[in-house]
């Protein structure tokens, strides 16, 4: 048992090493470099964002918005927490995300000071239907170009640009999104 113990250490002080050094040498734009914290908090901002979307739990989505937070898809664009909200709905249902989830894959973290910070993203939402089914596998890819803020002493998303393939029309968002230099196309 102690074996056990002393191994499940080993890989907890691993997973820290590398949770440290990658905060540390991740990318950024201004003065602030980040802090294996940040990194953390934000990695969560990203967990939380993909189970309560899966799972239909518009509130605890919008709780990863600022107040006047903005989700901009091609194909419309919902501004403050009444809109994030009526995106997702109020009919939270744990394990719904069996049926589908959001698998991201979170890129550079830029940080411009110590309360901003953007990152670019990907993402596939894939459906579960079982094997064989035309209506399982990957339904949508695409990108995310994130402006997150600290507020209150956490992360969360200011403003989520998602760039994917759409057949509806582009739709015009009266909210103006921040371009930093790195997501220059």
């Amino acid at each position: 048992m102690g074996e056990v113990a002393g191994g499940q250490a080993l890989i907890a002080g691993l997973a820290g090493m590398l949770l440290c050094t990658g905060a540390a040498a991740a990318p950024h734009q201004g003065s602030y470099a980040g802090t294996a914290d940040d990194f953390v908090q934000i990695s969560q901002l990203f967990a939380r964002y993909d189970f309560s979307i899966d799972n239909g739990d518009g509130i605890g989505w919008a709780d990863n918005f600022t107040p006047d937070g903005v989700f901009q898809d091609p194909s419309w664009c919902a501004i403050g927490r009444k809109q994030l909200i009526g995106v997702v709905g109020t009919s939270s249902q744990l394990g719904k995300d069996q049926e589908h989830h959001h698998v991201p894959a979170i890129g550079p973290i830029l940080y411009a000071d110590r309360n901003h910070a953007t990152v670019h993203s990907t993402v596939m939402v894939v459906s579960e239907k079982g094997a064989g089914h035309p209506d399982g596998g990957i339904g949508i890819t695409g990108t995310y170009d994130d402006s997150l803020m600290r507020v209150g002493g956490r992360w969360l998303f200011a403003y989520r640009l998602v760039h994917r393939p759409s057949a509806k029309p582009s739709v015009a968002c009266s909210a103006t999104p921040p371009r930093p230099p790195s997501f220059a196309r």
